[in-house]
């Protein structure tokens, strides 16, 4: 699967717009465009952003199970779209907070590769000493502890509180829902967390919906990981320039 920094050259120069890959990991739809329209907004116009749905597996990823089934898609979906593009991905972010199959993508795609989890706990780890987590699910805060063991961030994280109820249904941002969130925002600062993460693809965009402001900052997990594809993406480009500038025509291959 080939991407490189070669597509950066005399008719893509170095301010061209960042070609950026989101791949939301659950089958929803009308979840992808919401995404794609979040990223556009975040963005404007340093990045051209591509957006797609799994091609198959769950609606939403709320278990093992489906996290399985999840991590297959999101490979073939990448593999589809990188061998389709006219030119490289310089950055691709798994919008699915379980990072299905994160560590298969990195092996394959030639480009940075975030995952929401990773990329919202390592800010928030530089906005305050403790975090937490608030999501949908039941059985996410099972999961999510096997991912902060491996990231090696247990002794930071002050709790996961895990929203009742189906995920989707809080993407309609109801009054209702939008106060249940707030309540778990309100009660993860009282467990003692300094900066909370609204967690999942389904919780995306959310902080214009609440009826009040938070008691301590919050990250929003998918625009964490928007932030930081675009941080890597700019310093990939950057390393290339600067390596390709330093380099004396002697230097290139047949010279």
């Amino acid at each position: 699967m080939p991407n490189t920094p070669d597509s950066l050259t005399a008719d893509r120069p170095a301010a061209a717009p960042y070609r950026l890959l989101v791949v939301n990991g659950n089958t929803t739809a009308t979840l992808t465009d919401s995404l794609a329209g979040q990223g556009r907004t975040f963005f404007g116009t340093a990045v051209q952003l591509r957006s797609v749905t799994a091609p198959f597996g769950p609606a939403y990823v709320a278990s093992r199970a489906d996290a399985a089934l999840s991590a297959h898609a999101v490979l073939a979906a990448v593999e589809c779209e990188a061998a389709q593009a006219e030119l490289p991905f310089e950055a691709c972010v798994l919008a699915c907070f379980g990072e299905p199959g994160i560590g298969a993508v990195r092996e394959r795609l030639n480009a940075p590769v975030v995952g929401m989890a990773e990329a919202s706990i390592m800010t928030a780890m530089q906005r305050g000493d403790r975090y937490a987590i608030v999501t949908v699910g039941q059985r996410w805060p099972g999961m999510l502890r096997e991912q902060i063991r491996q990231l090696g961030v247990e002794s930071r994280c002050a709790g996961i509180r895990a929203l009742p109820g189906n995920a989707l249904d809080y993407a309609s941002r109801s009054s209702d829902a939008a106060a249940t969130v707030a309540g778990a925002l309100d009660a993860a600062a009282e467990q003692g967390a300094d900066v909370v993460i609204l967690a999942g693809a389904a919780l995306a965009g959310y902080l214009p919906s609440l009826p009040r402001p938070p008691r301590v900052p919050v990250i929003d997990s998918y625009r964490a990981a928007l932030a930081q594809a675009l941080a890597l993406a700019s310093l990939e480009r950057a390393n290339y320039f600067a390596y390709t500038r330093s380099r004396s025509p002697s230097d290139s291959p047949g010279q």
